[in-house]
C-alpha cells in the first residue's frame, strides 16, 4: 500500500508540471488578447486547502472569464488545439463544454496516469440560480475582490481567500444537491477549518463579506466537514451553523453521513435538503423531478480523446457497449435508490405525526403497488387503440374489469376476515401482477375479457383492505392524516408514474430494446409488472392488528350507510363515464404520448397537494358541507373539459377535474370509518367498495358506446350534471349527523 501511495504521489507531481505548462499556454495566448480571467480551484486551493498542489489530484483548469469575453476565449482556446467535449451542452453547468485535446489518450484504470490529457473549463458564472433554485446574494462581487498570487514559480489571479471558502462551499453544496459529493470536496474544506481555527482576523473579514445568505450554505459545508472529518470549527463557524433553520439543522443530525453512505448504498436523502433551501412550490417541485427522474441520457464515456479517424470499428463497438452497460449501471442505480428514497421521505416529513413503522412498511409497499399499476393504467388504452380497438370496447373492457371488482368484493372482505391483511394482499400482488402481464402479451378480444374480469376480481381486495389497513395502523387522533397521507402519496407517485409511463415507450425504442412502437408499449406494461411485484418486499415484514371478527360476514347496512351508498352510487356514475377514457381523450386531442404523461404527472401533483389539504378544508367546513363542495367543483371542470377549444384550456380543466375529484376522497372514507364499529368495518368497506365498481362498471360500458357515437362533449356534460346531484344528495343525506364535527388536521 504504502509503494503505491509512493507512486501515485510520485505520477502526481508529473501531472502538476503538465498542468503548469497546459495553464502558462493557455493564460499567454488570453493574456496577448488582454482578456482578463481568474483560475478557480484547482491549484489556487494551496496552501489554504491543501498543503502542496502536487498533493492534489486535478484534471482540469477551471477558468472565469467576463460574459462578454467568453466567445473570444472559446475562439482562442479552439485556435489552441482544444475542441469541446460533446454531450454535455445540455447538462445544467456553470461553464461551456470541457475543451479537451484529442490526443488519442484512452481510460486505463489509473487515476494518476501521467498521460491524462489536462482539459480546461471556461466558466461564465459561479452559480446556477436557476437549476439549484435559489441564489445567495454577493456572488457577483467576488470578481471584483480578485488578487493576484504566484504558486510555485506560476503566476495567476484568484479569488480573495475568504472568497475561495465561498466558492468551495458552493462548489460543494452543488455537488451534494446533484448526488455527485466526493470526500475530497469536504476534505479539503475540513484543511482550511482547521488550520484557520484561531484566525480570528480572517473570519471577521469573512464575515463582513459575506452576506447571510450565502453563509448559510457555507455553513451547512462546515457542519458536514465536521461531521465527517472532525476538523477543528473557528467561532464564526461554529456560530454560523447555530445560526441555521432547524429543519436544516435537523438534516445535518441526521443525514450528514447519506452521502458517504451513499457511496456504497444508492441513496437521495440530500433532496429533504435542497426542499428547504427552496422557497417556492415550484421550485421544489421542477426539484423533485430533475433528481427523481433524469430527463437527459448522459454524455459519452468512452474515446473522447481520440480522433473520428482512429476510432475503428472495434473501438466503436466497445464504445458503444460501454455506453449501454454504463446507462444501464445508472438506470439500477436509481432503481435501487427509490426504496431508500421512498423510506427517508416518510421518516423526513413523517416526524411528529405519531406512526410507527408497520405505517410506514405499508405505505411503501402502496408505493410500489400504486407505481407500477399507474404505468399499466396510463398506458394500456392507448396501447389497445394502437392495436384497432375503439372506445366501445375500450369501453367494455373497462366495464368488465369493474364487474369483476363488483364480483371479488365480498369474497374479498371474508378472505381477510379468514387469512388477514398481510397474506391476502401478499397473495393479490402476485396475482395482480402476473394477471396485468397476461392482459399485455395476449390481445385476443375474448382473452382480454377474461383477464380484465380476473384482474378486476383480484383488484378489489387492495381496495377492501385499504381502509381497514390504514385504520388498523392508526388511531383516531392521527386517523384523517393517515388517509390524506395514503392517497395523496398514491397520487403524488402518479406524478413519477405519469412522467415514467408516458417517456418509457420512447425510452425503450431509442435504446432499442422494442421492436416497434407497438412493441415498446407492451414491453413497457410489462415492466410495470415487475415494479408491482417490488411491493412484496416491504408488504412481507408488515405486521397488521388482528382483523376483527364479527358475527356474520356482511352486516345489515345501517340507515347512515345505505344513505351513504347512495351517494357514492351517483358520484361514481359521473367520474365512471370519464375517468377510463380520459389517455384515449387526449389522443384524439393528438397529444403525444410524452405530453400526455407530463399531463398525467401535473395532475398528480396538483392532486397530491390538494388532498393534503383536505383534512383543513374538512375541519372548516365539516365532513359533508366539505364533500359537496369538492363535488360541485368536479363537475365545473368536466363542463370545462367539455368545452376545451384548445390543448392548454383541456389541459387545464383536467388537472382541476382530477384536484377536486380527489380531494373529496379523504373526507369520504374517513365519514365511513369514523361512523361505522371497528368490527363493522370490513363489511362497510367491502360494501362500499361493492357499489362504487357496479356503479363504475355501469357508467364505463355505457359511456364507451355514448362516446363512440355522439364524441366527448355530450358525454362530458352529463356525467357533470350527474355529479351535481351527487352533490346535492351527500349533502341532503347525510348532514346533520351528530359526528359531523371538524376531522383533525
Amino acid at each position: 500500500m504504502r509503494s503505491r501511495i509512493d507512486g501515485n504521489l510520485a505520477n502526481n507531481a508529473i501531472r502538476w508540471r503538465k498542468i503548469k505548462a497546459a495553464y502558462r499556454e493557455a493564460a499567454s495566448a488570453y493574456q496577448e488578447e488582454q482578456l482578463e480571467f481568474l483560475v478557480l480551484k484547482g491549484f489556487t486551493h494551496c496552501p489554504d486547502f491543501v498543503a502542496q498542489p502536487c498533493h492534489r489530484a486535478q484534471y482540469d483548469i477551471d477558468l472565469l472569464f467576463p460574459h462578454e469575453n467568453l466567445k473570444q476565449a472559446r475562439e482562442i482556446t479552439l485556435h489552441l488545439g482544444y475542441e469541446p467535449l460533446n454531450g454535455f451542452d445540455k447538462f445544467p453547468i456553470d461553464h461551456l463544454p470541457t475543451m479537451i485535446r484529442k490526443t488519442g489518450w484512452e481510460w486505463r484504470g489509473d487515476y494518476f496516469d501521467t498521460e491524462t490529457p489536462v482539459s480546461l473549463e471556461l466558466h461564465f458564472r459561479l452559480w446556477d440560480p436557476r437549476t439549484e433554485g435559489f441564489n445567495p446574494a454577493g456572488i457577483d462581487e467576488f470578481w471584483e475582490r480578485r488578487q493576484s498570487r504566484e504558486l510555485d514559480g506560476l503566476r495567476f489571479v484568484s479569488l480573495q481567500s475568504e472568497d475561495a471558502v465561498g466558492y468551495a462551499s458552493l462548489h460543494m453544496i452543488r455537488h451534494l444537491l446533484r448526488g455527485g459529493l466526493r470526500p475530497s470536496h469536504v476534505y479539503e474544506l475540513a484543511w482550511l477549518l482547521d488550520r484557520k481555527t484561531g484566525d480570528d482576523a480572517f473570519w471577521n473579514v469573512w464575515f463582513n463579506l459575506h452576506d447571510e445568505s450565502l453563509r448559510r450554505i457555507e455553513a451547512i459545508c462546515f457542519g458536514l466537514a465536521h461531521s465527517w472529518f472532525d476538523c477543528g470549527l473557528p467561532a464564526a463557524a461554529t456560530e454560523a451553523i447555530e445560526r441555521l433553520p432547524s429543519e436544516i439543522r435537523r438534516w445535518l443530525e441526521g443525514y450528514a453521513e447519506s452521502p458517504l453512505i451513499g457511496l456504497f448504498r444508492p441513496n437521495k436523502d440530500d433532496l429533504w435538503l435542497h426542499w428547504h433551501l427552496l422557497n417556492s412550490p415550484a421550485s421544489r417541485v421542477a426539484m423533485l423531478r430533475r433528481r427523481l427522474l433524469p430527463g437527459r441520457l448522459p454524455g459519452p464515456v468512452d474515446a473522447v480523446h481520440l480522433r473520428p479517424d482512429e476510432i475503428t470499428w472495434r473501438i466503436h463497438v466497445r464504445r458503444r457497449w460501454r455506453y449501454l452497460v454504463y446507462i444501464l449501471a445508472r438506470s439500477v442505480h436509481h432503481l435501487r435508490a427509490i426504496p431508500s428514497t421512498a423510506w427517508s421521505a416518510a421518516r423526513w416529513f413523517g416526524g411528529g405525526i405519531g406512526f410507527g413503522r408497520p405505517f410506514w412498511r405499508f405505505f411503501l409497499a402502496a408505493g410500489f403497488f400504486d407505481f407500477g399499476l399507474f404505468v399499466f393504467f396510463l398506458l394500456y388504452n392507448v396501447y389497445l387503440l394502437r392495436l384497432g380497438f375503439r372506445e366501445n370496447f375500450l369501453g367494455l373492457i373497462a366495464g368488465v374489469l369493474t364487474a369483476g371488482s363488483v364480483a371479488g368484493t365480498i369474497p374479498a372482505a371474508i378472505v381477510l376476515e379468514r387469512f388477514g391483511i398481510r397474506k391476502t394482499l401478499l397473495g393479490a400482488f402476485a396475482l395482480i401482477a402476473c394477471l396485468s402481464a397476461l392482459r399485455a402479451w395476449i390481445v385476443f378480444p375474448s382473452a382480454l375479457l377474461v383477464f380484465a374480469f380476473a384482474a378486476g376480481l383480484v383488484t378489489s381486495v387492495w381496495a377492501v383492505a385499504i381502509s381497514p389497513a390504514v385504520a388498523g395502523l392508526t388511531n383516531e387522533r392521527n386517523r384523517s392524516t393517515g388517509f390524506s397521507l395514503v392517497f395523496s402519496s398514491g397520487i403524488a407517485i402518479g406524478v413519477f408514474g405519469g412522467f415514467v409511463g408516458g417517456h418509457l415507450p420512447g425510452w425503450l425504442q431509442r435504446l432499442q430494446f422494442a421492436a416497434s412502437a407497438t412493441a415498446s408499449y407492451r414491453d413497457s406494461l410489462l415492466l410495470s409488472c415487475g415494479i408491482v411485484l417490488l411491493a412484496l418486499l416491504p408488504l412481507s415484514r408488515t405486521s397488521f392488528a388482528p382483523v376483527p371478527k364479527s358475527g356474520r360476514r356482511i352486516h345489515r347496512p345501517s340507515p347512515l350507510l345505505v344513505r351513504f351508498l347512495i351517494a357514492m352510487a351517483v358520484w361514481n356514475l359521473g367520474t365512471g363515464a370519464f375517468n377510463p377514457f380520459f389517455n384515449v381523450f387526449f389522443v384524439r386531442l393528438h397529444f403525444p404520448m410524452e405530453q400526455i404523461g407530463s399531463l398525467f404527472s401535473v395532475s398528480q401533483l396538483i392532486q397530491a397537494g390538494a388532498v393534503l389539504l383536505a383534512p383543513f378544508a374538512l375541519r372548516k367546513f365539516g365532513l359533508t358541507r366539505g364533500i359537496s363542495g369538492m363535488e360541485l367543483a368536479t363537475a365545473l371542470a368536466m363542463v370545462c373539459l367539455a368545452s376545451a377549444k384548445g390543448p392548454g384550456w383541456a389541459a387545464g380543466a383536467y388537472i382541476a377535474y382530477m384536484a377536486a375529484q380527489y380531494m373529496s376522497e379523504p373526507g369520504m372514507y374517513t365519514l365511513l370509518m369514523d361512523r361505522v364499529s371497528p368490527a363493522e368495518r370490513n363489511s362497510a368497506s367491502a360494501l362500499t367498495f361493492l357499489v362504487v365498481c357496479a356503479a363504475q362498471a355501469i357508467a364505463a360500458a355505457g359511456a364507451g358506446a355514448l362516446l363512440d357515437r355522439f364524441g366527448y362533449a355530450p358525454v362530458l356534460i352529463a356525467a357533470a350534471f350527474i355529479c351535481v346531484i351527487a352533490a346535492i344528495l351527500f349533502r341532503a343525506l347525510l348532514s346533520g349527523e351528530k359526528r359531523d364535527l371538524p376531522v383533525d388536521a
